[in-house]
């Protein structure tokens, strides 16, 4: 079947993308970013609002737990991160990364979000890197009502996503690079480039973090919006 019959935002055909992608995932992101998406990680975790040492939350779309480091710097050994992920190879990848953690505080969930049996008011604080783009406008409702049933009143969340700039030269650079240079590279030196295709599909579609933040705020979330490098990343923050 080709890609332009694909529901895009169907969770089966997220779940198999990172399947597919999660063999090259790690190098292909160092590779093509130029450790901004490292930066952008630290700064969306460095806005969360303040939480307790012992703190317990959740990582979404966590991926192969590359945001764990930079939250354990935040918690202590009777913190916990539930690291929740729908990919089965991705899980895999970050299971093998908790065994090189010191604070091995992390449980994987391999579950749906949109779709999960996380009981509310149980999180003290809920952070995704990079995962937003894979919900369609509807899905993002669904999610920021889950992050709001999740949360504990007064419970933290950050949350950010690559992003389409609004200015006009940076926004072709910037999308040329993810649609025409990222998928070339894949092929080059990954062997995949139609799944890398679809980095620059998303961002197109998702544009920034402000329809996020405005369902947030129908949630009766405290979100407050910000831009990351000039808009080449969007994210949210805020507390329950």
């Amino acid at each position: 079947m080709r890609k332009s019959n694909v529901d895009l935002y169907d969770p089966e055909y997220v779940s198999g993308m990172f399947d597919r992608m999660s063999k090259t995932y790690g190098f292909a992101n160092l590779l093509t970013s130029f450790g901004f998406t490292s930066r952008w990680r630290r700064q969306c975790i460095g806005d969360l609002p303040p939480i307790k040492e012992s703190a317990k939350g959740f990582d979404l779309m966590s991926g192969m737990g590359e945001a764990w480091t930079e939250i354990q710097k935040l918690i202590n050994s009777k913190g916990q991160i539930i690291a929740v992920d729908i990919s089965d190879e991705m899980n895999r990848k970050a299971a093998k990364h908790i065994k090189r953690l010191k604070n091995k505080n992390i449980e994987l969930k391999q579950i749906n979000i949109l779709q999960n049996n996380i009981p509310s008011e149980s999180a003290d604080f809920v952070i995704s890197t990079f995962g937003l783009k894979t919900f369609n406008d509807e899905q993002q409702a669904i999610l920021a009502k889950e992050i709001a049933r999740i949360l504990k009143p007064g419970g933290s969340f950050s949350l950010i996503e690559i992003s389409e700039p609004k200015v006009l030269l940076l926004k072709w650079i910037y999308m040329f690079y993810l649609k025409i240079i990222i998928p070339l590279i894949g092929k080059m030196f990954l062997g995949n480039s139609e799944d890398y295709r679809m980095l620059g599909k998303y961002c197109a579609s998702f544009k920034s973090s402000k329809h996020f933040h405005e369902r947030l705020i129908s949630e009766r979330l405290k979100s407050n919006y910000k831009n990351y490098f000039y808009g080449c990343a969007t994210g949210v923050y805020g507390i329950k």
